[in-house]
C-alpha cells in the first residue's frame, strides 16, 4: 500500500492506494503537478477537468470501436 499526501489549500491529505494503480497515480500526479505535493484548488480543478476530458474522449473512442466492431 502506498501513502501520497498532498496539500491543497493549507490542508494535509493522505491518500492510500494500492497496487499498480498506486503507481500509475503516483506518476501521473507528478507529471500533472510538476512533483509539487502542495498543489492550489484552481490547479486541481483545472487537471479534474482534464482528467474528466479525457475520460469523456476515451469513452468516445471504445464506443466508436464497439460500432465498428458490430458492422463485421
Amino acid at each position: 500500500m502506498s501513502k501520497i499526501t498532498i496539500s491543497l489549500g493549507g490542508k494535509d491529505f493522505d491518500i492510500k492506494l494500492e497496487g499498480a494503480f498506486a503507481l500509475q497515480f503516483e506518476a501521473d500526479f507528478k507529471e500533472q503537478f510538476k512533483g509539487k505535493s502542495t498543489i492550489d484548488p484552481k490547479e486541481l480543478l483545472y487537471a479534474y477537468v482534464g482528467k474528466c476530458y479525457d475520460n469523456f474522449m476515451l469513452e468516445e473512442e471504445v464506443t466508436k470501436l464497439l460500432h465498428q466492431m458490430d458492422e463485421i
